[in-house]
């Protein structure tokens, strides 16, 4: 039987690699800047449709809006700020530069 917490971790992990695999791709034919902004706008736009659906009504969606912004707000910030302090730790090898 399978454990279903490191299969949830797999498939969290997949999904995380397929989506910046598509954003790369994206990077071929679109600005930097602008893959970052549509990514940042649908993970946005998705999330607001993920609360929504885990909301009973209209009423709870709008009574849970500024706590779950602040909740997703605080997830962002620790994961950018994880994210920058790796790409920090390892620029050599993630940029491919001999730049300290």
């Amino acid at each position: 039987m399978s454990d279903s917490s490191s299969d949830t971790q797999e498939q969290y992990w997949n999904l995380v690699e397929e989506f910046i695999e598509l954003a790369n791709k994206r990077t071929e034919e679109c600005d930097l800047g602008a893959v970052s902004q549509a990514l940042m706008y649908a993970a946005a736009r998705y999330s607001a449709f993920y609360l929504a659906s885990a909301s009973e009504s209209r009423k709870d969606l709008k009574e849970d809006k500024d706590d779950a912004i602040d909740r997703f707000s605080r997830e962002f910030k620790r994961l950018f700020a994880d994210s920058t302090e790796d790409y920090i730790e390892n620029y050599k090898v993630y940029m491919r530069t001999e730049e300290e």
